[in-house]
């Protein structure tokens, strides 16, 4: 029986294991995305509450990879929206680098 239990346990363990390395081993949440653009584009405390919120109801929604890409799309423009043109400039800079990092 213990050893049952333990299998068991070990089990639960490894496929948490799994799990976590087909995430990626980390999901960032909403806040933590507002905090990265926040270094890079200096944003004010209003430009915070409104990011977050888009943030908060874009990772509500179930989407598949296709309505995920044009949602993301949506979502950046949305976002552009609010930034000065300084701002702008930098997050477009912000998403020009995003793709090079992914290929390395």
């Amino acid at each position: 029986m213990k050893k049952i239990i333990f299998l068991a346990l070990m089990g639960m363990l490894t496929l948490q294991s799994v799990n976590a390395q087909r995430k990626g081993g980390k999901t960032r949440t909403p806040e933590q995305m507002v905090e990265k653009l926040d270094k890079k584009l200096n944003l004010t405390d209003e430009q915070e509450k409104q990011i977050t919120t888009l943030y908060s109801d874009f990772f509500k929604q179930d989407l598949s990879r296709e309505e995920r890409k044009s949602a993301m799309q949506e979502l950046e423009k949305k976002i552009t929206s609010l930034l000065t043109d300084e701002q702008k400039e930098a997050f477009e800079q912000m998403k020009k680098e995003r793709p090079q990092r992914q290929k390395q």
